[in-house]
């Protein structure tokens, strides 16, 4: 073991501030926020999409920077694009890098774009987009073949596809087994039994709470294998969210007013040429310039007055237009030519059938809440908790942003991570 101490990093996806009254009032989260450092006024990244976000808590950097700026790439031609999955996209190191670096043991559950890293037992998040992939090649060409077929084929059976909680119910199986048999020095596990049933139902209600309190129970399960994997021994455990979510009523489809407009051609549902185009990050969206018009300057102020326009239509719940610049600062892409963010209610996607549509009658990605806004908005704020035996007792911030995360954890593991954005809250030492 030499000096290395073992670190467990669990996401819960979409759980946020709003959830943090609930939780502390439940055995095992209220535990490990009395045994550790917190803080419950994180912000997440922009677009507060889950693999930016991911993507920023290992890297330590915005997405501008490790250039996962939104979940899909940007495939103009294709009605599903491809999920940015793999570990090769992204641009920099990463806690699990330095991990591998430190002579660490590595498994992963699920982390976001870790396809095809480096890691001893790696199960991925893929999405499989293309007619010829399936979910079990695409998993066994980014994960760790023999330890897949392993516990799929001893636990396979209680997974149904990427329902909840069965999934995380099988996640947690292959966690209690990785941890007995193979005993890594570092887990990391993604678990979206929230995301699933707020998309699914809304931010609040009974499917919520009960998606909570199955998260607590969860953290008790790990933390009661590990304990007995390793009696006695000072481990650092890490849970965070990634954003949060907020409600929705109105799906966007700002890529139909763009054709309406002659800015963009659609043959048989597929758009074929733009010369402006929208790039759905949900609750926000890129707009992005063709570059072979990037000099046209009567194009360039067309299209700026038709955004202009665009926000003064209550049909497109428009709350603001951010510039170029403006979305680089945020840490979005500052190649898009605008970054457009919803109002309240109102999320984007990029087809061009309609140009509006309610999320109660559509049967074209339904969410009830999603996330992708701002990440300032109260409703998408998220939180951070870490006990170890480096991590001051009691200790909290006021508010930190989700890039500060792998700078800390990176210092509580006497690690380097180079390049990052964050800082390192000192408070929690």
């Amino acid at each position: 073991m030499g000096n290395k101490r073992r670190i467990v990093m669990v996401s819960l996806d979409a759980v946020g501030k709003r959830d943090m009254e609930f939780l502390k009032s439940l055995p095992n989260f209220s535990k490990l926020i009395s045994e550790g450092a917190f803080c419950d006024n994180v912000y997440s990244v922009y677009p507060s999409l889950t693999y930016p976000a991911h993507t920023s808590i290992v890297t330590g950097k915005k997405p501008v920077n490790h250039r996962i700026i939104a979940n899909t790439r940007f495939q103009p031609s294709r009605n599903n694009p491809d999920w940015l999955y793999k570990r090769k996209f992204i641009r920099g190191t990463t806690l699990v890098d330095e991990a591998r670096k430190a002579g660490y043991t590595i498994c992963s559950l699920l982390w976001p774009v870790m396809g095809s890293a480096k890691i001893n037992w790696n199960i991925p998040e893929v999405l499989v987009t293309r007619k010829f992939q399936t979910q079990v090649t695409a998993c066994l060409a980014n994960g760790t073949p023999l330890y897949l077929l392993d516990v799929n084929n001893r636990f396979g059976h209680i997974r149904h596809g990427i329902e909840e909680p069965a999934l995380d119910d099988f996640l947690m199986a292959c966690a209690e087994y990785t941890i007995d048999k193979h005993d890594p020095d570092m887990l990391l596990i993604h678990l979206t039994d929230v995301d699933t049933n707020r998309h699914n139902f809304g931010t609040k209600g009974p499917e919520i709470e009960a998606a909570l309190r199955r998260h607590d129970e969860r953290l008790g399960k790990l933390q009661s294998w590990l304990e007995a994997k390793r009696p006695g021994e000072e481990y650092t455990f890490v849970v965070l969210g990634d954003h949060c979510q907020v409600d929705m009523h109105t799906i966007v489809y700002l890529n139909k007013l763009f054709s309406d407009k002659g800015l963009l051609t659609v043959k048989n549902g597929i758009i074929t040429d733009y010369k402006v185009i929208a790039k759905s990050c949900d609750g926000s969206t890129y707009v992005y310039l063709n570059p072979d018009y990037a000099d046209d300057e009567v194009l360039l102020e067309q299209v700026m007055d038709l955004l202009n326009e665009m926000k003064k239509d209550e049909r497109l719940g428009i709350e603001a237009i951010y510039s170029s610049e403006e979305a680089y600062e945020m840490g979005a892409d500052g190649n898009c030519l605008v970054m457009i963010e919803g109002k309240p209610g109102f999320y984007f996607l990029n087809n061009a059938d309609v140009l509006t549509e309610k999320v109660s009658e559509t049967k074209n990605h339904k969410m009830f809440a999603t996330h992708g806004c701002l990440p300032t908005k109260e409703e998408n704020i998220t939180f951070f908790a870490v006990k170890g035996p480096n991590v001051k007792k009691g200790a909290t911030v006021s508010s930190m942003h989700l890039w500060d995360e792998g700078p800390t954890i990176a210092k509580l593991m006497d690690w380097k991570l180079p390049g990052a954005d964050g800082k390192v809250i000192e408070e929690f030492f």
